[in-house]
């Protein structure tokens, strides 16, 4: 019986390995064989073209080396390669050449490649690009026939202070045509915001409570990945995916966690609202934590299982507008107190995540500045950075060697404090240029507030040019907040909260010094026009006296900024002042309570400690990811299809070619972007544990990628054998075979980098 019982354990662990390694190895044998399946059909292309023109094929090779397996049929060899990193088709005549002269001679055989006219041969030579495209048609024909699941292109949330923000982009949009071409689903979305001109603004067409609207937006690149973006989202599920903060505890079940579908906010339940869950979660973000009501099974392993009700908290994180100029993108304040920098959005694989800083960390020390306010860690990057000389000289080749060539960087030491951590620590950061008129990168974001740091990091003296209250009481720098009012504050969402109650009033203030002593002193709190109104961080300013948006001066331009905007706010207070001859008046202010919701309308008694907008540089955003809303990209019928796919593939050979100008000449887009082999297969794995739509889909890329990158005038790929074609017809004799190999050698060297450097950035990617 023991025998019979161990007999039976061993043959179930062996079927759960087996079956375990069978699931990791799978998804890289379907793209490998799709990968192949795309090389064969671009050799295809080649062979059926050769024997068209009847012209002798010695072998039909998929991949390179020695041959692994194959067979013999008539004239040709038959091969399947050791590398299947490409494949050829050899035809007679090809490698005919004279051993003296080094020249390519003539065998007079009529079935030579080199006895075809040039237009025969260049219909061989491009075949093999033309038969990549139709087999990128053929999939998405398939793809688009069977329909596949795609992010909803109704927009969910809108970054505060993000280009979509400022241009008027609301949750609820519903994006039709970019620039006039049609959007079918959200990555086409994504697709023309990276690929844009840097330089100019995207016309978003968008649907909005049935009415049609054109909006313009200017992309601008994201600090991480040297991408431009416009800052939405997709629209969301009421499903979460799972909570980021790292206050969020999994194993805690008052806090959110992943599955739960959320149905209530703060006792309120949610909205049946077409942009989803992420954005009511943000309209109702209005201090350090929101309390939910979600649905989640009783058994967590098991999702069949009955669901219950109850509550959780949702964790935000605060940012503060910029206090200043446009230009003046760093100073940020509550009342002139400058908060702490806490690490954020920190990326995973970027050089930050090198010397282990982890989300959250608080920044004590950057550089040469201690308690680190966001200017100045704004500053050390700029310091650490040695700029390219702006007096260099302006000729083409030193244009070139400035378009190519990073400027010298230096590392950064940094201080840490971490949360449980019992001493802060130091480490090192090095960030790297990718503009001159961009910040460095460094893996992190720096506009995180230290929520529950309430030790400051500064005072801000002035505030468009008049004495903070922060100043006017004297509190030092390093000073640890304690109380307003004789009530205990011990975050910034607390002191926000305390001061919003007393506005319009002065209240004791209690402090730590740097050293330890306890001080306490008067600190005014003025009103501001939302206190006046009593709209929270949750609403919106819309217009004061009819104005909607005010023509603010920067340093070095002119620009129109929202009064949603604290800055466009404060210059039109200002104005209305400034028409009184500066004396108190009254101004026609109209308002929402709730982002995107109903707009009141209210005359305010304006006075000139009134026009600083303190409380609406405050924000908060939830730490949460949901589920996207997706929908169905399907084709009515097979003519349908067959639109589908042409315009399809005819948008990924352009969208290579863009993406090419937009590294190599506007450098809006990063050559880390870039993928090699390991990456392709690395993607494609995932892909296909996805479904083998989503794999199909895939491959159609792929396919469309191959064609343009095959016909590149580069040497030893097709397209340069077809300047070499063209160059023949014009002069009227072949190329110089000398030429031809020196070009080729040279051509041979910049492919090989170019993968080698590929790769290495793919293995730093999978390696992390």
């Amino acid at each position: 019986m023991c025998g019979l019982l161990v007999s039976g354990t061993s043959e179930m662990l062996a079927q759960s390995v087996l079956g375990g390694a069978w699931s990791a190895v799978w998804p890289f044998l379907l793209i490998f064989i799709g990968f192949s399946s795309v090389i064969f059909v671009h050799e295809l292309g080649h062979f059926m073209a050769a024997k068209w023109m009847d012209v002798r094929v010695d072998r039909f090779a998929i991949g390179f080396s020695s041959e692994l397996v194959g067979f013999t049929k008539g004239e040709t060899r038959y091969s399947f390669n050791i590398l299947p990193l490409g494949g050829y088709v050899k035809m007679l005549g090809q490698e005919d050449f004279d051993d003296k002269t080094l020249e390519l001679k003539n065998s007079g055989d009529p079935r030579s490649f080199l006895n075809k006219t040039v237009l025969q041969r260049a219909v061989i030579v491009s075949a093999g690009v033309v038969m990549n495209i139709l087999f990128a048609a053929f999939l998405l024909v398939i793809v688009f026939m069977h329909g596949v699941e795609t992010n909803s292109t109704t927009i969910g949330q809108v970054v505060p202070e993000s280009p979509a923000a400022m241009a008027g982009l609301q949750p609820g949009d519903t994006v039709l045509k970019i620039n006039g071409s049609v959007i079918r689903e959200y990555q086409e979305i994504s697709y023309s915001v990276v690929l844009a001109d840097p330089h100019e603004a995207l016309d978003f067409e968008i649907e909005r409570d049935g009415e049609v609207r054109h909006v313009l937006v200017k992309p601008r690149p994201e600090q991480q990945r040297n991408l431009l973006q416009v800052g939405i989202t997709s629209a969301t599920t009421r499903e979460v995916i799972f909570p980021v903060d790292t206050r969020f505890d999994p194993h805690n079940p008052d806090h959110l966690q992943s599955g739960d579908v959320v149905v209530a906010i703060e006792g309120e339940p949610l909205e049946e609202d077409p942009h989803g869950g992420i954005e009511q979660l943000w309209r109702t973000a209005d201090g350090a934590d929101v309390t939910v009501t979600v649905e989640r099974p009783d058994n967590l392993l098991d999702l069949d299982s009955p669901m219950t009700r109850r509550e959780a908290k949702v964790f935000n994180w605060m940012i503060l507008d910029p206090d200043g100029p446009i230009e003046n993108k760093y100073a940020r304040s509550v009342l002139g107190l400058m908060p702490l920098v806490e690490v954020h959005s920190l990326a995973a694989k970027g050089r930050a995540a090198l010397p282990w800083i982890k989300n959250r960390d608080v920044i004590l020390k950057m550089g040469s500045h201690a308690n680190h306010t966001h200017e100045q860690v704004a500053d050390s990057l700029a310091r650490s950075v040695k700029r390219l000389d702006p007096n260099r000289p302006a000729s083409w080749r030193q244009r070139l060697y400035d378009h190519f060539t990073w400027s010298a960087e230096s590392d950064i030491p940094v201080t840490v404090l971490r949360r449980g951590a019992p001493q802060p620590f130091a480490l090192i950061v090095t960030p790297k240029i990718r503009d001159e008129d961009e910040p460095p990168l460094v893996g992190f974001q720096i506009g995180a507030v230290a929520g529950d740091t309430l030790r400051i990091s500064g005072v801000q003296e002035r505030v468009h040019g008049e004495l903070t209250p922060a100043a006017e009481a004297g509190v030092p720098p390093g000073a640890k907040i304690l109380a307003v009012g004789g009530k205990a504050v011990s975050t910034w969402g607390e002191l926000v909260e305390a001061f919003r109650l007393a506005a319009g009033s002065t209240v004791r203030l209690g402090y730590e010094t740097r050293d330890g002593e306890p001080v306490t002193c008067d600190f005014r709190v003025p009103h501001c026009l939302r206190t006046k109104l009593g709209v929270s961080t949750l609403g919106d300013i819309v217009s004061v006296a009819g104005q909607k948006s005010v023509k603010v001066q920067g340093e070095t331009r002119q620009q129109y900024v929202s009064v949603v905007h604290s800055l466009g706010l404060y210059h039109a207070l200002q104005r209305s002042l400034d028409a009184n001859g500066g004396k108190p008046t009254t101004v026609t202010v109209r308002y929402r309570k709730k982002h995107y919701g109903e707009e009141f309308e209210e005359t305010v008694a304006l006075t000139a400690d009134m026009i600083d907008p303190w409380l609406g540089r405050v924000r908060y955003l939830p730490e949460v990811y949901m589920q996207p809303q997706t929908e169905m990209f399907k084709a009515d019928g097979l003519v349908d299809a067959l639109a589908i796919g042409a315009r399809k593939t005819g948008y990924f050979v352009l969208q290579v070619y863009t993406m090419m100008q937009r590294m190599i000449v506007s450098r809006s887009v990063g050559v880390e972007q870039m993928s090699g082999p390991v990456g392709i297969v690395k993607i494609g794995s995932d892909v296909a544990r996805v479904g083998f739509i989503r794999l199909l889909f895939f491959l159609g890329i792929i396919s469309a990628n191959l064609a343009v990158i095959n016909f590149l005038p580069l040497p030893i790929v097709d397209g340069g054998l077809m300047v070499f074609l063209i160059i023949e017809k014009i002069k009227g004799s072949p190329v110089s075979m000398k030429v031809q190999v020196v070009t080729q050698v040279i051509g041979v060297v910049l492919i090989g980098a170019a993968f080698l450097f590929v790769t290495f950035q793919d293995v730093v990617r999978l390696a992390g």
